[in-house]
């Protein structure tokens, strides 16, 4: 086993011509990969990055990001993605905490939190370079991923060189990436899923066509046909909306699209059968996963259509157990809390023992999900035991939202559960249940938004508002977001709670 930017450096050497990353007209092949990933890496190296220091890049998916991100790996450090669209608070947070040693930025005058910040396009322009890199040690910290936690204080996961190796492994081994694969990746390349196939196609040795995000269908489209795609990614959020263009959207690649991937949230199945039914040869993959432990289930729609309603069945190698809340390994059927073993799970959170020793336990990952194993071993989630809602891939926090939204004059108290997505294109929304201040007037949903949208993420935004006049809670004074969840499950939006 081999780190991914040793692979690439067999890559270039082996198929220096072979296109690796495709943006708009650019074509950057393996040789030309590998140049600039030296030559970025000489740039780090002489600004003094080295071992164990984080490379913060808050940037776009372009060709630069990869020659970043793969360069701080060649040098020894710890690469640190990061939205650049996130709200000030949250990247101010993050930097914080990861104390970069140099910042890299889509366009670094606009963000001034970061300090002293090379912009990315500076990668793309360095000047050629010839230097040796050591092999990079499996057992050194490649990423420094952070994800909201269930407390609304992100988590940093820390990724060692072996556990992305071991995921794209496996990743590979499911979905049968090969050489001559290309691959539409709309996704941004600071979200771990779009990060994920940069690093699959590299130990495949196939090619990335980046295009940026699911707003221009039609983008997505013509880079499929133009590219002759053999594969394509996304969210399900992404894939409702190319479903709204029917059988003139991906109907005609139908012959041609190998392999679909789907991941980091919930898909109605009613958007499972389309999917069938527009491309009857094209294998369509769905995972379960997080951060911490990157695709441990699979399911490909048409091989396991009568079980849609569930995750699949464990990755190679990975292990799956279901346990009693005293730890007892409950049997086939039972419902429970999920844990998660294998050689791609993460091992710990960035200067956080005490998250650490909940989460990570002798080598299990306890996820906070519920569910159950059938006899055959097909997985079904039946939710998570925490509060944490995930609107098309995203965690959003309800404490953090809640937060923001008792900050506004009009807003005594605020509590926030996830519902249905009436359009089903996020899967999960969040909706505010709200009491007023005294003598507020009420602001409308619209100014709530932009409350909300000013300081937060957009997924964080309440799509729903309802007025209440209490929220539940226990006599200690303890939120019971529960009520609210079996009370939005009935279908009333605005209930009155006395204490439980």
């Amino acid at each position: 086993m081999t780190s991914v930017v040793d692979v690439l450096r067999n890559r270039a050497t082996e198929r220096p011509d072979h296109d690796a990353i495709i943006a708009d007209q650019r074509h950057v092949s393996y040789g030309e990969l590998w140049n600039k990933v030296v030559s970025a890496a000489c740039m780090l190296a002489d600004e003094g990055v080295g071992p164990g220091d984080r490379v913060l890049l808050a940037a776009s998916s372009t060709p630069a990001f990869a020659f970043g991100y793969l360069a701080t790996h060649l040098v020894g450090g710890i690469a640190v993605p990061l939205d650049p669209a996130a709200p000030a608070a949250r990247r101010d947070e993050l930097i914080r905490r990861a104390r970069p040693r140099l910042s890299f930025g889509t366009h670094a005058d606009s963000l001034p939190e970061l300090g002293e910040v090379r912009g990315i396009d500076e990668l793309e322009d360095l000047p050629a370079a010839s230097r040796d890199f050591a092999s990079v040690p499996l057992e050194g910290l490649a990423d420094l991923l952070f994800t909201t936690g269930t407390t609304g204080k992100p988590k940093g996961v820390c990724l060692r060189h072996r556990h992305l190796v071991a995921a794209a492994t496996h990743i590979n081994e499911v979905i049968g990436n090969v050489e001559d694969d290309v691959e539409v990746v709309p996704l941004p390349l600071s979200h771990s899923f779009g990060l994920a196939r940069l690093r699959c196609n590299i130990l495949a040795g196939g090619t990335v066509v980046l295009t940026q995000g699911f707003r221009l269908p039609g983008e997505i489209f013509a880079a499929l046909r133009q590219h002759q795609a053999t594969g394509l990614v996304g969210v399900p959020a992404g894939f409702a909306v190319l479903l709204r263009f029917g059988k003139r959207g991906l109907g005609p690649l139908a012959d041609r699209l190998r392999y679909i991937e789907i991941g980091s949230a919930a898909m109605p199945e009613a958007h499972k059968r389309q999917l069938m039914e527009l491309l009857p040869h094209t294998a369509i993959w769905m995972h379960y996963g997080l951060t911490e432990a990157s695709r441990s289930t699979f399911i490909e729609f048409h091989r396991h259509r009568d079980r849609l309603g569930t995750i699949g069945k464990p990755s190679p190698r990975v292990e799956i157990q279901i346990r009693a809340e005293d730890g007892t390994v409950l049997g086939a059927g039972r419902r429970g809390l999920l844990f998660i073993r294998g050689p791609q799970v993460a091992e710990g959170y960035w200067e956080d023992p005490a998250l650490t020793a909940a989460a990570f336990i002798q080598g299990w990952l306890r996820t906070g999900d519920v569910a159950a194993v059938s006899p055959d071993g097909f997985i079904t989630l039946h939710g998570r035991r925490d509060d944490m809602i995930n609107v098309g891939g995203f965690n959003v926090s309800p404490d953090e939202v809640e937060t923001v939204l008792a900050t506004h004059p009009a807003v005594a108290e605020a509590a926030c559960i996830g519902v249905e997505d009436p359009r089903q294109i996020s899967g999960r929304i969040v909706r505010a249940y709200l009491v007023a201040a005294p003598k507020a007037e009420v602001p409308s949903d619209k100014e709530l938004a932009s409350w909300v949208g000013e300081q937060l993420e957009p997924y964080n935004v309440p799509t729903e508002y309802a007025w209440i006049d209490a929220l539940p809670k226990t006599a200690s004074g303890k939120l019971v977001r529960a009520r609210l969840r079996q009370q939005a499950a009935s279908g009333i939006r605005g209930p009155t709670f006395a204490e439980d």
